[in-house]
Formats: C-alpha cells, structure tokens, sequence
C-alpha cells in the first residue's frame, strides 16, 4: 500500500509525509528499491547505511550491477564507472564487534558481497572520538571526489524518540553547536544514551547532498512517532526525523498500518 499524506486540522495544513509504503515486508521492499536505482543509474552509487534494525535493508541489496558498457551489455561490471560504494553514516565510537556499526554489519553479513564495497569505520585504538570524525570525514571525501557522476542514497532508521541515524533531539543551542553547517562528519557526545560517544554525517550535509532518503521503521513501537510525524510539524532540533519531511525526494518503509 502506498500513502501520500496531507494533514489540515483546525491549526492549518501541516507538511506533507514521504511516501510511505506499508508491507509486511519492508526490508525487502527497502532494498529491492534501492537495488533498482543502482541498476538504473548509469554512474557511480554511494549508498549510506544506518545501524540497528535499519541494517535489515541490507540483506535485499543486491550490489552488483548491469553494466551500461556497449561491449558488456547485461553483465556484471567492476568497471570504476559502475561502482556502487557502501558507508556507515553513523558510527558509535567503540571497537567492540556488538557495538560498533561496521563491525555489526561485518558480523551479521560475513560472507555477503557488500562487505568488500563498505567502507571500515572502526576507530583506531586510542583514537579520539574528534580525530576519529577527521579521519572518516577525510576518507569519505577521497572516496567521494572518485566517483562519477555519484547518485548517493542514505537508508535512516527512525528511532522511537525521533532522531534517525546519529542525529538527536536537544536543545537549539547544542544541535546547532553539535550538527555544525560547515561540518559533513561530526562528532557527538550526548549523556544519558547507553553509547554516548557517535559520529554521524550532519543534518546540512545529508539535505544539501543526498539524492534519496529511504526512511525504514518497523514494529509497534514506531507507531507512534510515524503517527506524530503525520500529523504534526516539528523542528528539526526537535525531532530529526522531521529530516524526511524536509527533503524532496524520499520514501519510508514500514509495517505499520497508520490508517
């Protein structure tokens, strides 16, 4: 089922939704989507990916990709025109196998063929959480400055408090200190989460240069900030989330019936 929302109460007409499409399988349908763009786009593809449930996309991607060569026409191409590139757009800053995001995604999809196409965002031993921000953020743009003609998607889990990826709800002053508009890759210190050392890429940079957004949140406990985000505006230092709203071309995936 695939809903668009436009929500007037006696308070006005508040911001459309993405598209928001209910399946009962919407890992599946997230990454055979995405799976369609890589193979549509006849150039380069970075995709950026979030941890936790939203790595279930994952498993549907398929990377490889029909070249648009006219001399390998319909096969599989290494070429560097056809490459498509993964990345953890959050990260947490820990080594640990269970906590980091990369290590998560090496752990749960050992064999699979998206590992040899991600980027590593395991931090240094003894590296800051600072440095360990340049370091990736350097990196990303020596990846990103090879490419050609980069068409970059980003999948956003959607948290129950409403931030997505590595971008939380505060306070203007500490949002707007923390997600920086001259920084791509920031680094995040925020007490009272059970990992409060992450990395994410900022809210400025993910609007200003992400091509789609694919929104996934799933289970019963995302039914009530999808039910918010249809039906009342927020800033974005409020609720992050209100970042697939902003954009102007993305899609949620869910199992929840909204009705």
């Amino acid at each position: 089922m695939h809903t668009d929302f436009t929500i007037t109460t006696a308070e006005g007409t508040y911001t459309l939704m993405p598209k928001l499409i209910i399946s009962d399988t919407p890992d599946k349908e997230a990454g055979e989507h995405i799976t369609n763009i890589i193979q549509e786009h006849t150039g380069d593809v970075l995709c950026l990916l979030s941890g936790g449930s939203a790595l279930d996309v994952v498993e549907h991607i398929r990377p490889g990709k029909k070249c648009f060569h006219q001399n390998c026409i319909g096969q599989l191409c290494e070429k560097t025109e056809c490459r498509t590139i993964f990345m953890l757009g959050d990260e947490r800053g820990s080594r640990e196998p269970a906590v980091n995001n990369f290590l998560q995604l090496k752990n749960r999809y050992l064999d699979y063929p998206i590992l040899n196409k991600t980027l590593d965002t395991v931090p240094l031993e003894n590296e800051s959480l600072e440095d360990f921000s340049i370091r990736i953020e350097e990196k990303f743009f020596s990846i990103l400055t090879e490419l050609n003609d980069p068409k970059i998607l980003y999948v956003l889990g959607v948290g129950t408090d409403g931030h997505v990826a590595g971008i939380f709800p505060g306070e203007i002053d500490w949002f707007m200190k923390t997600y920086r508009d001259d920084l791509t890759y920031a680094p995040i210190h925020l007490e009272g989460l059970k990992i409060d050392s992450r990395t994410s890429l900022t809210p400025t940079w993910i609007l200003q240069n992400v091509d789609e957004l694919i929104g996934y949140a799933v289970s019963p406990d995302k039914h009530e900030i999808l039910t918010k985000l249809n039906t009342e505006d927020k800033k974005l230092h409020e609720r992050p989330a209100e970042i697939l709203k902003l954009h102007t071309r993305s899609t949620v995936y869910t199992d929840q019936d909204l009705a």
